[in-house]
């Protein structure tokens, strides 16, 4: 796999680092929340509508971003998605009134779904045979900016640096430059292949569906960890904001070894087997993660985020592979509107804790695993010939 790696050409891993980047502002918005609730003094729910604006607009809009991508290509989304999602999370940060920090939450949402369908268009195009690899290097710059992005928020918010939150634009300010470059001189496509609503019908089916639900139940559970572990530490068992930042750090960084793997795995034994074998076993770790401990929740959530993020990659990979004429779309289905539409699940988790307490969480996502599980019994994995042919076709 590392021999591989190495092979990697230049452009993919700016294409990485840049993922990273945009997704500094998906993990400090988690840090974020508690910060938020205490400054304007909201409900539960409130703090899950703050966490589903950013989704929900991201996810709403990424399948948009992604069918223009297939027709033409757009690199210029990167870098401006990139550079908006973070200016608009400062402006969250940094406004008085709580619809202000909405409105800028929103646009947040809509800089990261300006990115991530054309990167993760190019990341593909870019790994070449090893397309698992690829897209899971991929995956894994978006996982550490997203670690990396909850812990830097962390510090600047609870430090005594006077708007020290501004230094959260730095990296934003760093990257502008190669990113841009790297844009402007990405090589062309060896194959046109040209997206279009009759591809994209061509491609609708039962399997794809199941896909589909598999990655929203999944997402759901995901969203609900992030969001509510930091709230459950801090605002629940009134516990230390850097110990709840801490933990958040570890379940998002450990993901990087998940994702590695789940790609590999993916090139090896096909993304339908390593999706099966990941995702049924979180629910008892989600069961058992309110009664561990301190130090036993470090590790269930690791174990957890390990397993989540396989299925991710390998669902990512195996939607590519089933929209093989809408690579775009099929990203902003699968990073999009799915992982948006179980944020949503995390503002009815919100109520929940409200009326009945946060312990009551981690039971319902322990039940969702189960449910991601049988929909991938439906999935099918396409032979690779048949994906050649619907390339052809459509030329």
């Amino acid at each position: 796999m590392f021999n591989i790696v190495k092979k990697m050409p230049k452009a993919l891993w700016i294409v990485v680092l840049a993922h990273g980047v945009t997704d500094l502002s998906a993990g400090a918005l988690l840090v974020a929340l508690p910060f938020l609730k205490a400054k304007f003094a909201l409900s539960y729910a409130e703090v899950s509508a703050i966490a589903l604006m950013q989704n929900f607009t991201s996810s709403v809009s990424q399948p948009l971003f992604g069918y223009f991508s297939d027709r033409s290509p757009r690199p210029w989304l990167m870098p401006v998605g990139c550079l908006l999602s973070g200016v608009a999370m400062v402006a969250s940060l940094l406004v008085p009134h709580y619809y202000l920090t909405l409105l800028f939450t929103a646009i947040t949402g809509l800089g990261m779904a300006a990115f991530h369908p054309e990167a993760a268009k190019t990341a593909n195009r870019l790994s070449g045979k090893a397309k698992g690899k690829g897209v899971s290097l991929f995956a894994v710059g978006g996982n550490g900016g997203f670690a990396i992005g909850s812990l830097l928020l962390a510090t600047l918010l609870y430090s005594d640096v006077s708007a020290g939150v501004l230094f959260y634009i730095v990296p934003y300010a760093l990257l502008g430059i190669p990113l841009i470059q790297m844009t402007r001189n990405l090589p062309k496509p060896e194959v046109k292949q040209v997206g279009s609503l009759k591809t994209l019908r061509a491609s609708i089916n039962w399997p794809l569906l199941s896909l589909l639900g598999m990655v929203l139940s999944r997402s759901t559970v995901a969203a609900g960890i992030s969001t509510f572990v930091p709230l459950y530490y801090v605002s629940y068992l009134h516990g230390s904001e850097m110990y709840a930042s801490s933990l958040l750090t570890v379940y998002l960084a450990t993901s990087a070894l998940g994702t590695l793997v789940g790609g590999a795995m993916s090139d090896r034994f096909g993304s339908k087997r390593v999706m099966l074998y990941s995702i049924l076993p979180i629910s008892l770790l989600l069961y058992l993660f309110p009664i561990v401990g301190d130090v036993g929740a470090f590790v269930v959530l690791s174990c957890a985020s390990i397993l989540l993020s396989a299925t991710f990659t390998s669902s990512l990979v195996l939607a590519q592979k089933m929209m093989p004429n809408n690579v775009g779309m099929a990203s902003g289905l699968t990073i999009g509107l799915s992982v948006g539409l179980g944020a949503m699940g995390v503002l009815a988790l919100g109520k929940v804790a409200d009326i009945w307490g946060m312990p009551l969480i981690f039971t319902i996502l322990a039940c969702l695993p189960v449910v991601g599980f049988v929909l991938t019994l439906f999935v099918e994995e396409p032979r690779e010939e048949i994906v050649g042919l619907v390339v052809q076709v459509s030329k």
